[in-house]
């Protein structure tokens, strides 16, 4: 099985119902050729692959589990993770199932990965940071069992894991590159972050953000870009992100990218009430509101259904290079980006062309994004505030004051 079966599958899908409908008589084909666009009309071949026909999810007992915090169709990454273990297992006739770890504490979660074991999983996916610890016990007593950790943080050593593990990270700066590129291309010119603590991949975000608006900003010859920057204490909402938000929008900011765990729920409140935009992390939270102009998209289901290709075609293991190793997975993987499918495209003055043209520079390495953690992006555009106070720069950039002491973000 190749990394292109899914879409391989998906076109298949759509060219069995051109060909198996067509008719011998030529003066039937215009009707013929209707029939079949009505029906191609009515066809989603994604959503055709998603079908179980053949019985392959199982309420216990399937080839791949995937355990999970709470509840597995949350319309957030749990879902996603789900959804790319669905469209591998279906297309590869393997059976899948779920289990979950309720209340959310590591005995919890080390309960629920031996039950998927102990009903014969062969390979088992977690998602999540907490999830490690629980599969760092589990690892040596179950040698033959395969353990795929999804979003992990990949400055944790990897020394801690066996050959029989795999952890998967993201680029999340390349997401968030295009999302800040893209909203200054739009000609958002006032624009705000707010992160939820300051955890790697959150930290990421917000650097790939702004060189993405600072870059946009260089190219477009603009000196009115300023960005206010917050990390608030952690990813959940809260009356004080509410409030900075609200402030910000107030003061003229147009778009706030929300990162970090629900925190958006607050940043939403706040765009509701002062008529603001939102960039959305993680997965497309465009469905939520329309607000939402776009989202710094982590391609989980990808990651997901790539990794399970490797095991696969390995014989049912981890390859070189994969076992016991953390792997980052960004634009060269389609797993960082934007929404662009089975989503709304929100931007007005910014076409599809003009965003595959900055994704296909970064993908071929033409366009740099940082990825360190711990230092910022130089930057020429304006920084409002940074960490929750106003920066010291004032309103004056450092483009235009060299000397002046910026703030770290």
């Amino acid at each position: 099985m190749r990394k292109r079966m899914l879409h391989s599958i998906a076109g298949f899908i759509a060219a069995g119902i051109l060909a198996g409908c067509a008719q011998p008589q030529a003066q039937e084909a215009s009707t013929d050729i209707q029939s079949r666009q009505a029906q191609m009309a009515a066809v989603d071949p994604m959503g055709e692959l998603s079908r179980d026909y053949y019985g392959d999810h199982r309420e216990t007992g399937g080839e791949i589990a995937f355990v999970s915090d709470g509840v597995v169709m949350d319309g957030d990454c749990n879902e996603a993770v789900y959804e790319g273990i669905q469209m591998y297992a279906l297309s590869a006739g393997v059976s899948f199932s779920c289990y979950s770890a309720q209340d959310g504490t590591q005995d919890s979660r080390t309960a629920a990965l031996r039950s998927a074991v102990d009903n014969q999983a062969q390979v088992v996916v977690c998602l999540g940071r907490d999830f490690r610890e629980a599969v760092e016990k589990l690892q040596d007593s179950c040698p033959d069992i395969f353990f795929l950790l999804i979003d992990q943080a990949p400055e944790e050593a990897a020394d801690e894991l066996e050959e029989n593990v795999h952890e998967v990270s993201f680029r999340e700066e390349e997401s968030a590159y295009l999302a800040g590129y893209l909203t200054v291309l739009e000609g958002h010119h006032r624009l705000g972050f707010i992160g939820g603590g300051k955890t790697p991949s959150v930290v990421r975000y917000g650097y790939g953000y702004l060189k993405g608006i600072d870059d946009a900003a260089r190219e477009l010859e603009l000196d009115d870009v300023a960005v206010n920057c917050w990390y608030a204490e952690n990813g959940r909402p809260s009356p004080e992100i509410y409030e900075k938000a609200a402030q910000w929008y107030a003061g003229g900011t147009e778009v706030i990218f929300a990162c970090g765990g629900m925190l958006f729920e607050s940043v939403l409140e706040a765009a509701n009430k002062e008529d603001g935009l939102l960039i959305g992390a993680d997965v497309d939270r465009s469905g939520l509101s329309e607000r939402f102009l776009t989202s710094a998209e982590k391609g989980i289901a990808n990651a997901v259904a790539i990794s399970l290709d490797e095991y696969y075609a390995a014989g049912k293991r981890w390859p070189e290079g994969l076992a016991g190793q953390n792997v980052r997975y960004g634009t060269a993987q389609n797993c960082a980006g934007i929404p662009v499918f089975d989503t709304e495209w929100r931007f007005r003055n910014v076409t599809m062309e003009q965003f595959y043209e900055v994704y296909k520079k970064i993908r071929q390495g033409e366009v740099s994004v940082p990825d360190e953690t711990g230092k910022a992006p130089e930057v020429s555009v304006t920084l409002l505030s940074c960490a929750g106070s106003a920066s010291s720069c004032g309103l004056v950039s450092i483009r235009e004051n060299p000397g002046c002491q910026r703030m770290e973000c």
